[in-house]
């Protein structure tokens, strides 16, 4: 029988690659290499079985030819000048119109603030943002490694099943078909897969059925 808290671990990822994360989809403002920085920083702790997706997030974000053409890439797919090709707000997917700063946005801001969050005077996106939502997850996966408590674990899946996981692949999607870097649908590639807990095949250890057959084949 696996114990609770082992439970928790297989499904709550380590807090330090969910911070990357959200650090990695913020605005390049000085670039992709320091919203990477976190990402490239990782141990193998926090990267383990993730350490493929990891590896390829980072080498697709050497793609650009300068720093304008990162800051365009993430302006035409998440922010928009005529157009946003792929919205990273959990209300454009969950409400019926499309709407930008919705009822989930209401509702996430609330959550925040039940743990003393408030978004800084300098953020102007929404507060059901792709990049605030994973840092939210972040602290709740924290507090679990932190205290061990079951109910930590149980905050993370709820908040993650409902305002991230319902709509994630269909802004994965839209990044897919619209970015013109490899960069970004990597990025929300790893996102995806994190948040969903598809460990790496090729970085998973193996299974005693899988060595065995590995031996016999010896």
């Amino acid at each position: 029988m696996v114990a609770q808290n082992d439970m928790a671990t297989m499904r709550v990822p380590a807090p330090a690659l969910l911070d990357a994360l959200s650090r990695a989809f913020a605005y390049p403002v000085n670039g992709v290499d320091e919203t990477t920085a976190a990402l490239r920083a990782l141990d193998a702790e926090a990267r383990s079985g993730f350490e493929r997706l990891i590896d390829e997030a980072l080498g697709a974000s050497g793609g650009f030819v300068d720093r304008t053409a990162e800051q365009l890439a993430y302006t035409r797919l998440f922010i928009g000048s005529l157009k946003m090709e792929a919205p990273p707000y959990a209300s454009y997917y969950l409400e019926e119109e499309h709407i930008l700063n919705g009822r989930a946005a209401v509702e996430v801001s609330a959550i925040y603030r039940q743990f003393g969050l408030e978004l800084g005077p300098g953020e102007i996106a929404p507060p059901d943002h792709l990049r605030f939502l994973v840092a939210f997850l972040a602290l709740l996966a924290g507090r679990w490694q932190e205290t061990g408590e079951e109910a930590f674990a149980e905050a993370y899946a709820d908040f993650r099943d409902e305002y991230v996981l319902l709509w994630i692949d269909a802004c994965l999607d839209l990044v897919r078909r619209n970015a013109e870097e490899p960069y970004y649908p990597a990025l929300m590639a790893l996102i995806v897969a994190v948040l969903k807990g598809n460990v790496d095949e090729a970085s998973a250890p193996e299974s005693e059925e899988e060595r065995d057959c590995a031996s016999e084949g010896d």
